[in-house]
């Protein structure tokens, strides 16, 4: 097929068969070629040429465009949407938070056992952990709306096993989205669970420490992925998911990740889904070097790395899994109004259900917070999404406003 593109358009691999110029208006002799590479490009710029026409039988095509990409992996993935209207909830969302806040606490309590004993240099059983992950996966069947933005709260005195616990439930849900079975995804949880097991080998300071670390620190650092599967192995049977999770969650999909370097599909599925869920967590948790960042922020900051840094296929999933917006999340309307995300649209993220719940210009809480559904547009006097906004930045309990 002959397609008509702009010269930034341009790749190479692409075969040209028309430069839409005379050829006294430049030094192009050959009609016809396909472009070696970049410099061929930029030749082709320099010497005027701002429109090609290709042939795609010939070369490549244009790379599908992100929105593009988005569709193709929405045909090939079933989204949580469709499997919650496959699954109706049991229990309502009010009473599945309480359920899930004493599951956060009790998966918590038994993480925290087993860093300390890594710390003291004991035997650390992540067998465990099994009761508390099937809990978990039980929770997010019945209700995925309450595990996983209750986990997203986090102590910062407490953060490295409430990120474990958090990326656990995140993987879940990821992996329900995906139709996984329940086995498997019973071991990425597990391997979540477990993955920074080593950290306990490592000096505290240096996990904290803001700025750039050095060289010598980095290596370090890196090396808690081999230590915790060192302190594992003595103790635990575990499996190849669970073992996936733990040595290939730092891996990148350009391979610039840690420990082994490894790039695109040399990382197994538990691996790049561990990357995502383990960026996403720690992007949105406050550290003592930097504030928490809105979801929605994340999701851009992922999004915009998918091809680079993970798997592109598995970030559009993954935004899908969590939305763009989601639960719990403090948004900015067009009127002004603060208010908390308490429902998702499937077929569109954008205008979820929110309780309108303060007013940014009067500086004060609403008498009585007003249910809204973004997606209407009759009765929605509160405009559209501007922007997520910070809990903290507003003095805002995020706790108290969760989702009921």
């Amino acid at each position: 097929m002959i397609r008509k593109i702009s010269i930034d358009q341009l790749l190479p691999g692409m075969y040209v068969v028309d430069l839409h110029k005379r050829w006294l208006d430049h030094s192009i002799w050959i009609k016809r070629f396909k472009v070696r590479d970049e410099d061929h490009v930029w030749k082709l710029k320099d010497d005027g040429i701002t429109e090609i026409s290709i042939d795609t039988a010939k070369g490549i095509d244009l790379p599908p465009s992100p929105i593009a990409r988005i569709n193709a992996v929405e045909k090939r993935i079933r989204s949580l949407a469709e499997i919650k209207a496959e699954m109706p909830h049991t229990v309502s969302l009010g009473e599945e938070r309480r359920r899930a806040t004493k599951l956060l606490r009790e998966a918590s309590d038994t993480v925290t056992g087993l860093m300390l004993s890594a710390k003291a240099g004991h035997s650390v059983d992540a067998a465990r952990l099994e009761p508390v992950v099937a809990k978990m996966l039980e929770s997010v069947s019945r209700n995925p709306d309450a595990l996983v933005p209750l986990a997203r709260l986090k102590s910062e005195d407490t953060y490295a096993t409430e990120h474990a616990v958090a990326t656990a439930a995140l993987i879940i849900a990821f992996g329900r989205q995906q139709g996984l079975a329940e086995p498997e995804i019973e071991k990425l949880a597990l391997g979540t669970m477990v993955k920074d097991v080593g950290h306990a080998a490592i000096d505290a300071r240096l996990i904290t420490k803001p700025g750039m670390l050095s060289k010598a620190e980095f290596s370090i650092v890196q090396s808690h992925v081999e230590e915790g599967l060192a302190v594992l192995e003595a103790t635990s049977r575990l499996s190849e998911t669970s073992v996936a999770v733990v040595l290939e969650h730092h891996e990148r999909y350009n391979g610039c990740g840690y420990p082994y370097r490894m790039a695109g599909d040399e990382i197994s599925l538990a691996g790049r889904m561990a990357a995502i869920v383990d960026t996403y967590d720690a992007m949105t948790s406050a550290r003592p070097y930097r504030a928490a960042m809105s979801p929605s922020h994340a999701l851009r900051q992922l999004y915009e790395e998918g091809g680079k840094q993970y798997d592109p296929a598995l970030v559009a999933a993954f935004v899908k899994t969590v939305g763009i917006y989601p639960v719990g999340t403090l948004v900015l309307l067009e009127s002004g109004h603060l208010a908390v995300v308490e429902q998702l649209h499937p077929d569109n993220m954008l205008t979820p259900i929110v309780l309108v719940i303060y007013h940014t210009g009067r500086k004060q809480y609403l008498t009585t917070p007003a249910q809204v559904d973004l997606s209407r547009k009759v009765g929605n006097h509160y405009g559209q999404i501007v922007r997520a906004e910070s809990y903290e930045r507003w003095g805002i309990s995020a706790l108290r406003w969760q989702p009921a």
